[in-house]
């Protein structure tokens, strides 16, 4: 589905919000319209990108009754769980190929709140890569483990990333599209990955803004706490392999 005008000819939209979806049955519905409400009063023409990536639960048919509801403005793919940074990554290559100026990466179990979205918008001319700063309310391991990542990332990248996996990033496509390509298919955490290469570039601007980030409304998180410090070693093993760090 794309976005038309009245007279079916097709119009680019500004801005393609990227959102991953995995067994999100709790939330979906909810985070939708409450980002439908909160963009379409910033932004004339815009398409919110829904991609299923494998659920198991009611999602997929949650998803195609919202397709149904919403129109053209809402597009939705599904295909195998291939995992959220892969998932995120298919979306951002897919707004440069279709020539989309803006990306808006959020997920979709209620964490990442629309209420911000409209100081993200206005800073979009200032800087080409534009991150949410969490104020996490979501524990105070997951508090811990952003402050871990960003400190290894820095000790082995030598990149300072505000939030690199933060799950709420505005990216000026044009600009930020060389460092999409680069990020190796199989990565994981790939949104991280990109982070880096983004950070590294000296010719892109980078901005932060704080946002709240409440506990999630349902489903389960990418990665475990149990499984973060084995992912946080297959990272840094992917990202030497990629030349990365």
């Amino acid at each position: 589905m794309v976005s038309r005008c009245e007279n079916s000819t097709y119009v680019t939209p500004e801005l393609m919000i990227v959102m991953p979806v995995f067994n999100e049955e709790a939330s979906l519905e909810k985070v939708i319209h409450e980002w439908f409400a909160a963009v379409d009063q910033e932004v004339e023409n815009f398409v919110l990108l829904a991609i299923d990536d494998g659920s198991a639960d009611s999602t997929p048919r949650i998803l195609q009754r919202l397709a149904e509801e919403l129109g053209p403005r809402l597009e939705v793919v599904s295909r195998p769980n291939k995992g959220h940074g892969q998932t995120c990554l298919e979306g951002y290559r897919l707004a440069t190929e279709r020539g989309i100026p803006f990306i808006l990466q959020i997920d979709s179990d209620g964490q990442s709140d629309p209420r911000y979205f409209g100081e993200f918008w206005e800073q979009r001319t200032r800087f080409e890569v534009i991150y949410g700063k969490r104020l996490r309310s979501d524990g105070l391991r997951r508090i811990l483990a952003s402050f871990v990542l960003r400190a290894s990332l820095q000790w082995i990248t030598k990149v300072n990333c505000v939030d690199a996996n933060v799950p709420y990033r505005l990216m000026n496509t044009k600009a930020c599209a060389c460092g999409i390509s680069q990020v190796p298919e199989e990565t994981f955490l790939a949104n991280v990955v990109l982070a880096v290469i983004l950070r590294k570039n000296p010719a892109l601007s980078h901005g932060s803004i704080p946002i709240g980030f409440p506990p999630r409304q349902g489903g389960e998180p990418s990665v475990p706490m149990g499984k973060f410090a084995e992912k946080a070693v297959e990272l840094f093993k992917q990202m030497k392999q990629a030349g990365i760090c």
